[in-house]
């Protein structure tokens, strides 16, 4: 049963269910507290993951980077059997220089790994990792939806738009075609229509799974016009208050505001 629960909970994290699959799935995510600690966990597991290795990427270039520096500038210089390599003063001094030098370069590079970005920061990674490209889903509007998911993953993103906003008209419960509408006008920078969307897609109480708190505080980070940083903090301290879509994203971006 519990096998069957997480096929359940990853075929909707894909995108891989019906509309009325999915509707069946988040009534019962309102009613089952079991499957709805669960989903929560899935979440919380699969953001942890995309988390962990970007981190390991980072590390793994900040250690090649001390281990060629400390090639570089640490190993001794080595002399033939019975050679006596005599160092001048300038020499030393040199040397002490290229030390000191290589230690600020270590240093630094140790400073930017632990260095957390800002809310700013974490808003424009946000948009470039998770938004770059949308997942495939399957709907009563499948065919039309994924035209407008392909356009936008090869970056024709008005052609996107155009096709998310006639699935959108056509079919105005259609909470994707909203939701990939936004994103879509968030790509190419249109922040106000996008905020337009993301305003409309909180809006719909009914839905289990709703990003479009954060997605509108994403957008104000990255509009930045004045105003706009302190309504985004508000917006994410929601969205954790109420425990909504995107809490662990969050709860980072407050962390390091």
């Amino acid at each position: 049963m519990k096998r069957e629960r997480e096929f359940e909970i990853e075929n909707y994290l894909a995108g891989e269910m019906s509309d009325t699959e999915k509707l069946d799935f988040e009534k019962r995510l309102q009613s089952d507290t079991e499957l709805s600690s669960l989903f929560h966990l899935y979440q919380e597991i699969n953001l942890s993951m995309q988390n962990d290795r970007k981190i390991e990427v980072e590390r793994r270039e900040l250690e090649t980077t001390l281990q060629r520096l400390g090639k570089q500038y640490f190993e001794p210089e080595t002399a033939g059997p019975g050679k006596v390599v005599k160092i001048s003063r300038s020499r030393l001094y040199l040397r002490a220089m290229t030390v000191a030098a290589s230690l600020i370069l270590i240093i630094a590079a140790w400073f930017m790994f632990f260095n957390q970005p800002d809310a700013r920061q974490q808003a424009d990674a946000y948009v470039k990792n998770s938004l770059a490209t949308l997942s495939q889903t399957m709907d009563g509007a499948k065919d039309s939806l994924q035209q407008g998911i392909a356009a936008y993953n090869n970056k024709d993103y008005a052609t996107a738009l155009t096709i998310f906003e006639a699935v959108q008209a056509a079919h105005p419960d259609n909470s994707d075609a909203l939701q990939y509408a936004g994103i879509a006008h968030l790509a190419t920078g249109n922040y106000d229509a996008a905020i337009t969307k993301f305003n409309e897609l909180s809006a719909k109480k009914q839905l289990f799974s709703n990003p479009g708190l954060f997605l509108k505080a994403v957008t104000l980070l990255q509009r930045n016009k004045p105003g706009d940083k302190d309504e985004a903090r508000t917006i994410l301290q929601q969205v954790v208050n109420e425990n909504l879509e995107n809490t662990a994203e969050a709860q980072k971006m407050l962390q390091n505001w």
